[in-house]
């Protein structure tokens, strides 16, 4: 019989170390081992579990590094170790504020840790008023030390969001009905199939938490609104020179109503803007720059003039934007490269540009898309341009390389 295991995602100051006392304390029948991950080589929060629990649960600390990448390792072998000299019959993990989710579930899904434990749910913990103050207020100067540098906090919010079965929205004493509204409209527009609870001091029921069994690997992976909102207007997008399909809660001209959309009850929408012409840096920095706050999220990629073998990747997360090199695009490789990936995965492919596009969706309240598209159209390279090596280019030419806006 495998062990089940919650996981408890957030970000600092989010309350987990607060709920997950609240849950060991609580009314449950389950005899409970904790890892607690702390990127310091204190490891506080599990000096403060170990203070508040007997004696007879066992605590384990893994600190000075993050278990989602930097102490994996150490993370497997802890888990392996605790099977085999522990008995318990339950195990939460609570991860260093700085923890990408998704790495950790891998743990218990394809390492060898797998083979005694069973993911039952990854819940994520998200502190309102913070939540509230970067993605309404645009507090775009809130960042976070992670092991490789700075990151917006609201970068670190979304991953966790988007990749969980169950959120726990605290701290709700700390905002206004309004400003919870907001939240929770907005946390069901990033994640709209997972469960949210909401709670004041990390007090939630045990049972809201322990072997819920919420968990399923696929289904959370593809569960985001961006993968579902992509999927779905990539299914009904034509490959023209550029195309732009909307997709409210006002009109659905689609012919069937087996598709899924973000959750009608919340008024959003999306819409997907595709263009295969390249794009003028300058002008597209300019409107990336500007983009309204009414856009939550906005995910895809951009085929930028100067960057013909760059395939960028675009992510925006409440008020801030940042851009990476994902890879190089299938129509920069040797005819023989491209041939092989041609056949392998059944690109998108274009007479004159190959596969490289522009292709993101913009996922919000009342967005006017019209406007938006318009504004992203006059960022298209025209023949009047100057040509792509003499044009101002800040964005990245190399993988590890970042333009933030």
């Amino acid at each position: 019989m495998r062990v089940p295991v919650t996981v408890l995602s957030g970000t600092l100051g989010a309350g987990k170390t607060t709920l997950l006392n609240h849950v060991l304390s609580g009314e449950h029948n389950y005899d409970t081992a904790v890892i607690i991950n702390e990127m310091g080589e204190v490891n506080v929060d599990a000096d403060l579990i170990e203070r508040r629990i007997d004696d007879q649960k066992e605590v384990v600390e893994l600190s000075n590094g993050c278990i989602c990448c930097g102490i994996q390792g150490a993370f497997e072998q802890a888990l392996i170790d605790l099977a085999l000299q522990e008995e318990f019959d339950y195990l939460l993990v609570e991860p260093s504020g700085i923890s990408e989710p998704a790495p950790v579930a891998r743990q218990f899904v394809q390492s060898h840790a797998s083979t005694f434990y069973d993911l039952s749910s990854v819940t994520t913990v998200v502190n309102a008023r913070q939540f509230y103050d970067v993605f309404s207020e645009g507090d775009v100067s809130r960042r976070t030390e992670t092991e490789n540098g700075t990151r917006p906090l609201s970068d670190l919010i979304v991953e966790g969001v988007e990749f969980c079965d169950t959120l726990v929205i605290n701290k709700t004493d700390l905002v206004t009905d309004t400003e919870l509204d907001y939240v929770v409209k907005t946390l069901k527009t990033l994640q709209p199939e997972s469960t949210v609870l909401t709670s004041s001091f990390g007090q939630v029921k045990p049972q809201d938490v322990l072997d819920t069994d919420r968990f399923d690997f696929e289904a959370v992976s593809g569960s985001p609104s961006w993968k579902r909102a992509l999927e779905h207007h990539r299914a009904h997008a034509t490959d023209g020179d550029g195309d732009h399909e909307s997709d409210t809660n006002h009109t659905h001209d689609h012919g069937s109503d087996d598709h899924v959309h973000p959750p009608e009850e919340y008024g959003i929408e999306s819409f997907m803007y595709r263009q295969r012409r390249p794009m003028h840096p300058e002008r597209l920095v300019a409107v990336l720059d500007t983009m309204p706050e009414s856009v939550v999220r906005a995910k895809g990629y951009l085929h930028v003039a100067g960057r013909p073998d760059q395939a960028l990747t675009l992510s925006r997360a409440g008020q801030e934007t940042h851009i990476t090199v994902a890879g190089r695009w299938i129509a920069s490789l040797s005819e023989d490269q491209q041939e092989y990936y041609r056949q392998s995965r059944s690109p998108d492919w274009n007479h004159e540009y190959g596969d490289r596009k522009t292709e993101i969706v913009l996922i919000g309240e009342k967005m006017d898309a019209q406007s938006i598209i318009n504004a992203l159209d006059e960022c298209m390279l025209e023949a009047t341009d100057m040509t792509e090596n003499t044009i101002e280019n800040p964005f990245p030419t190399r993988e590890g390389e970042e333009l933030r806006l």
